[in-house]
């Protein structure tokens, strides 16, 4: 810390380290703030360098205290893996800029710290019914509204059995698994006679267009491109549709049986 002098004249002020308890986000967080205290007075002032150390302090005690992974550790995980912060982006389906937030002070979720968790600690089991990432409806919603902005048109409508949608979303999954290392929303999906489909549509369908989507993790940089890509490769329903017919995901696999994320490898469809 630089030095200080007591703004009410009593000369050169001491550094001093003292304890404190912060309230965040619903529980006592225990710090150590560096400050100046005056040796006359007791008056106790901080620098704009403390009081970004002081946010760092409260949100690394606050990861310790809920079991989520610190900047630190972040850091050093990813270090020991031999992994680059754009490495770290790529296998994770993370965009660069939270990687960097992560690793300077900003809190992740319960999910991304297990994500995270899974590509640096020990070795990752890899999950190809699921593409790597905990299944999340208000996340179908999410993407599906994405493409419906990439699309410029509704493509999740009243009644449609999502029978043109539903390839969307497989696309999106199939090539963020085969890209970025994990699916986007966790969703399994069947061989049924027109495609590819959600496993078991008919008890979700309500659900999905009735999910809060605010409870949806952001969709990265990297997730947003393969949607727009998928939309650009398929302007019209009938496209993903037909392409889908022509995948050997749905060629090789019989009526009613899983469509595994391990055929993401094998994807026809050259979206660039």
């Amino acid at each position: 810390m630089s030095e200080m002098n007591c703004p009410k004249g009593h000369g050169a002020m001491e550094e001093k380290k003292i304890e404190k308890t912060i309230p965040f986000k619903g529980i006592e967080v225990d710090i150590v703030e560096e400050v100046f205290v005056c040796p006359v007075c007791g008056l106790a002032a901080g620098t704009v360098q403390s009081a970004g150390k002081i946010q760092l302090a409260i949100s690394e005690g606050y990861r310790e205290q809920t079991g989520l992974l610190t900047s630190t550790q972040i850091k050093q995980l990813r270090k020991e893996k031999g992994m680059t912060q754009a490495n770290l982006s790529l296998v994770t389906g993370f965009g660069l800029a939270s990687i960097k937030r992560w690793e300077t002070g900003a809190i992740q979720t319960q999910s991304a710290d297990k994500t995270l968790r899974s590509h640096l600690m020990g070795e990752f089991q890899e999950n190809n019914i699921t593409g790597n990432r905990d299944f999340s409806i208000p996340r179908i919603l999410l993407v599906l509204t994405a493409f419906q902005t990439a699309l410029g048109r509704a493509i999740l409508i009243e009644n449609d059995k999502m029978l043109f949608a539903a390839k969307y979303l497989w696309y999106a999954d199939m090539l963020a698994k085969k890209e970025l290392g994990r699916s986007m929303t966790g969703a399994t999906y069947a061989h049924l006679p027109w495609g590819p489909q959600l496993n078991n549509y008919r008890d979700l369908l309500d659900e999905i267009r009735n999910a809060d989507i605010s409870k949806a993790e952001d969709l990265s940089d990297s997730e947003l491109s393969i949607i727009n890509r998928i939309a650009k490769h398929f302007p019209e329903d009938h496209m993903a549709f037909d392409a889908s017919h022509k995948e050997p995901a749905w060629l090789e696999t019989n009526n009613g049986e899983l469509i595994l994320y391990s055929w993401a490898e094998k994807l026809n469809a050259k979206i660039n």
